[in-house]
């Protein structure tokens, strides 16, 4: 008896929060009578792989709602824009309906409306860093909506890094689009409890809905990249670590085959680097090989590299290993420099991106990781 409970739990559907949305009759029946707009990629699929703006939309006009009308934050409907590049309003290929885009590169438009529509569900996929714009898109977007008497819908989907945080908060005077949330680096959150906390204040301007997603869904669904720079699941467990290289004149891979799992650049010391990063216990492993990177001042140029991956029987620290990271380039590299910030602020970029300056001073001064993040607690 307990082996037959055992297997009826395990054929148990897994589901995310679309597909709770599109079973719930009720409120499928209810938004039938009204205009929907849908923030969404193609990132976001039900359980069977359907992509949202396709899913929703079919299952509405079979209801005899109207069309649905689409928004997208960066990288766009369909993945295709580069980290940083505004995004174009353009034609759904899933569905044929106009697309708005809601990312110019700084958030949300001062003239964003969603005043012609009378519900706004939100689908997207975070992977738990901060410095992610997706959720801050969705945020803005919800609290927009609700300050015109709009209704929001989350579908929420389990946060890929689990429920644990590690680094500390942005400083106030540094929040910004990449700081926008005021939760740890890696903050533990879903994208519901993220958005949760902005749009508290306007509940009670309009109706907020949220369908839960299973925790369990991180492991038994199959691989689709949230955006187009994390083509692997180990990109995503390593992304809070290499991201931060973003603000250096060292590579992260970004656009490559190994983007956001390796490393490389000019005169790099990368077996020595290998060899070192056991020592860091970060649940992180490194083979020392050439990497190629796509973008950047040496795209298409073979560089002396180390590619990442995860360790199964130890807990990942991907912020501790890019502190380690940040360390060891100062130490052993004698090229590395920081980028300077849009404003040429010197070191303003790991700044921005970090939404926080005492990380930067604190490698300056010669601080190691361990030091760095006891500062923190």
């Amino acid at each position: 008896m307990q082996n037959q409970s055992k297997k009826q739990s395990q054929k148990r559907p897994v589901l995310a929060g679309l597909d709770r949305l599109l079973a719930d009759n009720e409120t499928i029946e209810r938004l039938s009578h009204r205009q929907v707009g849908l923030l969404t990629n193609h990132a976001s699929a039900t359980t069977a792989g359907i992509t949202a703006s396709r899913a929703l939309s079919q299952r509405l006009t079979e209801a005899g709602a109207p069309p649905i009308r689409l928004y997208t934050p960066e990288h766009g409907i369909h993945l295709s824009a580069h980290a940083g590049d505004p995004v174009d309003n353009t034609i759904d290929p899933s569905t044929g309906l106009a697309v708005q885009s809601l990312y110019g590169g700084g958030g949300l438009d001062e003239t964003t409306s969603f005043e012609d529509i009378d519900s706004l569900i939100i689908d997207l996929r975070d992977v738990g860093v901060r410095c992610y714009t997706y959720a801050a898109t969705a945020a803005q977007a919800a609290r927009r909506a609700l300050e015109q008497h709009v209704e929001v819908i989350v579908c929420d989907r389990a946060n890929p890094l689990g429920p644990s945080a590690e680094g500390p908060r942005p400083e106030a005077d540094r929040r910004s689009f990449l700081a926008f949330f005021d939760v740890p680096f890696v903050h533990g959150h879903t994208l519901a409890e993220l958005l949760s906390r902005h749009v508290a204040p306007a509940i009670g301007e309009a109706p907020y809905l949220v369908y839960p997603a299973d925790v369990s869904l991180r492991a038994t669904l199959g691989w689709s990249p949230p955006s187009p720079a994390l083509p692997h699941p180990d990109a995503i467990a390593a992304y809070a670590a290499l991201v931060l290289l973003e603000a250096t004149n060292v590579s992260e891979g970004r656009s490559s085959s190994v983007s956001f799992r390796s490393i490389s650049a000019r005169n790099l010391d990368a077996e020595r680097l290998a060899r070192d990063i056991p020592d860091w216990n970060t649940g992180f492993r490194a083979l020392p090989g050439p990497v190629t990177p796509m973008r950047g001042p040496d795209a298409g140029t073979r560089l002396p590299g180390v590619t990442f991956w995860p360790t199964k029987a130890q807990h990942q620290s991907p912020l501790l290993l890019g502190i380690h990271l940040l360390a060891w380039l100062r130490d052993y590299h004698p090229d590395f420099v920081w980028l300077p910030g849009h404003d040429g602020s010197p070191g303003g970029a790991i700044d921005t991106l970090f939404g926080r300056s005492d990380l930067r001073q604190q490698l300056d001064a010669g601080l190691n990781a361990s030091e760095i993040v006891d500062s923190w607690r």
